[in-house]
């Protein structure tokens, strides 16, 4: 078979095209420090390497939602620790109800509920954390309850939610009347309208005293949920850099014999091609 000068120049175009890719692809490996830059460069690579991303991305959205969940817990264990130490304030007074200064001291149960309304309306973000589903409305005048029974709820995994207790009326249940009863009792020398808030306000502190035990308890699940997410991102990012990230030491010296085997087809190509056909190729 006689083979002509424009076979051969058609080889040489081949086999330097062919070393021309490969360069090209190695060079642009290095420098991105990826093995996938595009679908083409390994399809499956490629398909897992966006699954690997999403995840990715899932997680950090969960455990960004459990740092405003941890810090809902936090503001509302703050916020219900200071209406406990007011309510043993009351309780003490109910408890003792001097006869003398009780004028003094429904003043004190006053100032007392003052405080407590005030924080019972505390806002996180612009939002009542104390008004249930109903964050852009206050929950307390002081006389109804104005929230409904909602509750503040995160999502920290896949499916996986935590819920905190949000109604002020179940949470703090009728405090104000107690207060407002406590109040008239004293100003009215009555012992018996004193000492009847007494139970009452023990009911009060003790509600609150199982919500904070049960925030405390999914404060700890927060924590351990929060530790999960941050070991399962490690693991998936870890995935994610042995699928498409280069190994650039190995890529080094592909590239290396890429460019040995570019320049031996030029340096053949000069010995064996006629100046005609050198001619011909350009």
């Amino acid at each position: 078979m006689r083979i002509s000068n424009a076979m051969i120049a058609d080889n040489i175009k081949s086999y330097l095209s062919m070393h021309t890719e490969r360069l090209v692809k190695t060079q642009e490996q290095i420098a991105s420090g990826k093995r996938i830059n595009r679908a083409s460069d390994d399809p499956i690579g490629m398909s897992r390497a966006l699954g690997y991303r999403k995840t990715i991305a899932s997680l950090e959205q969960y455990n960004a939602n459990i740092t405003d969940a941890k810090f809902h817990v936090e503001t509302v264990e703050d916020i219900l620790g200071g209406i406990t130490d007011l309510l043993r304030d009351a309780k003490a007074i109910a408890s003792d109800p001097k006869p003398d200064g009780r004028a003094e001291m429904a003043d004190m149960v006053v100032a007392i509920r003052e405080q407590v309304l005030q924080m019972a309306n505390s806002r996180v973000n612009g939002n009542y954390v104390f008004a249930g589903d109903r964050t852009d409305v206050k929950p307390f005048d002081g006389t109804a309850y104005q929230g409904d029974n909602g509750t503040k709820d995160y999502m920290i995994g896949e499916g996986l939610f935590v819920n905190f207790e949000a109604d002020g009326e179940q949470i703090f249940g009728n405090v104000f009347d107690v207060l407002n009863d406590l109040e008239d009792g004293l100003r009215n020398e009555s012992n018996a309208d004193i000492t009847a808030q007494l139970p009452l306000i023990e009911d009060i502190i003790a509600g609150i005293a199982t919500v904070r035990a049960g925030n405390a308890g999914k404060y700890k699940r927060l924590e351990a949920t929060e530790n999960f997410n941050s070991r399962f991102t490690v693991n998936t990012e870890s995935l994610l850099s042995r699928t498409e990230d280069t190994d650039i030491a190995a890529a080094a010296i592909d590239l290396k014999i890429q460019e040995t085997a570019y320049q031996s087809t030029l340096a053949t190509a000069a010995k064996i091609v006629q100046p005609s056909l050198i001619d011909y190729l350009k």
